[in-house]
């Protein structure tokens, strides 16, 4: 579903024989994810963050405190993340600061939920803390890479190279079936990124 001011693209991943969730990227208008969750009657087990931009960590404190679920994010980031609210700012955009992280996490991490596992693939570029959580045939990108483009290596921290071989080394050695799943827009898959997306 999209969230906040910036549309960002947050995930439910619900393991359907629990009814469980993992919630990845909540941006913000927590109440409406928090609404999907309780109409889905599912119960969040993790929140995931691919990194700690404002307009991906909106609606942290929020479930945080609605679900206990804990917070998974990349060391790099914590201070990106904790700073949420002087990056709103900078927007024009009031964004109340996220509770600290419960876990860190980093390259070749598994995060266990249920009988899946999310493994964790550091993928910096767009911020140094940048992850991306490959679940079987789903990669879940952040910023990193979308449909025909990349993302914004601009703002501080940002590092165009990085992102580039962070793309060619931890995303398209995936099967080109694999769905990505970005922060902004529809989702693409390996194989037609490696196709057809102009930066490659």
């Amino acid at each position: 579903m999209e969230v906040g001011p910036l549309a960002v693209n947050a995930y439910l991943v619900e393991h359907t024989a629990t009814r469980k969730a993992v919630v990845i990227d909540p941006g913000g208008d927590g109440e409406a994810i928090l609404d999907e969750v309780s109409g889905l009657g599912l119960t969040v087990e993790k929140i995931l963050l691919t990194h700690g931009h404002f307009d991906h960590v909106g609606a942290v404190g929020l479930l945080r405190e609605r679900t206990g679920a804990p917070v998974h994010i990349h060391p790099a980031d914590v201070d990106r993340m904790t700073g949420a609210r002087r990056q709103g700012m900078i927007f024009g955009l009031s964004v109340s600061d996220p509770p600290a992280p419960d876990v860190l996490v980093e390259e070749g991490n598994t995060v266990l939920f249920e009988d899946q596992e999310f493994l964790v693939a550091h993928t910096p570029g767009h911020t140094p803390g940048c992850v991306s959580y490959i679940v079987g045939k789903m990669a879940f990108v952040g910023d990193l890479i979308f449909a025909g483009s990349i993302g914004r290596t601009d703002l501080p921290g940002g590092d165009h190279g990085q992102l580039i071989e962070s793309v060619r080394t931890k995303i398209f050695p995936l099967p080109d079936e694999t769905v990505l799943f970005p922060g902004h827009g529809p989702a693409t898959t390996v194989g037609e990124e490696k196709r057809s997306n102009p930066f490659f």
